[in-house]
């Protein structure tokens, strides 16, 4: 009894390792929503792309865009921008809400926003210094997260 118990557990971690390899597949720039391809036009040249991934989120699709200077870019299965991660650099003019752009001007006039990511229900950025400021879908400060 004890053996039969220990091979379902393999057969199920089997098929469970090999659902979740399968959730990351390397694809090409033309495979992405229309909207991202837009945005990564607008806003990157598309030579520096280093690769892109598809991801699965339980039955939704989510892209993540790699850059060659570590910047990375999440976009939802319809191609609308999650967040926007470029580490040590800001984050290119024309993403960040103006009015989030004013308040850090306003409050962290030396600093730069290095990472941007729209939430459900708010926005997050981080500035180069490592704070990480909380703001509504209509731009209003909320808190600095912990």
């Amino acid at each position: 009894m004890n053996m039969k118990k220990i091979i379902i557990v393999l057969v199920t971690l089997t098929f469970s390792l090999t659902a979740c390899a399968d959730r990351h597949q390397q694809i090409e720039y033309s495979e992405l929503p229309v909207q991202a391809q837009a945005f990564i036009q607008k806003f990157f040249d598309i030579a520096e792309i280093a690769y892109i991934e598809r991801e699965y989120e339980g039955m939704l699709r989510e892209y993540n865009v790699h850059m060659r200077n570590a910047t990375e870019i999440e976009f939802n299965h319809q191609g609308n921008l999650k967040s926007i991660d470029c580490r040590i650099s800001a984050v290119p003019n024309g993403i960040v809400p103006e009015v989030i752009k004013h308040y850090v001007t306003l409050h962290f006039p030396d600093s730069i926003i290095v990472e941007y990511v729209i939430e459900s229900r708010r926005m997050k950025i981080e500035l180069g210094t490592g704070i990480e400021l909380l703001f509504d879908l209509e731009g209003n400060f909320l808190g600095i997260d912990d």
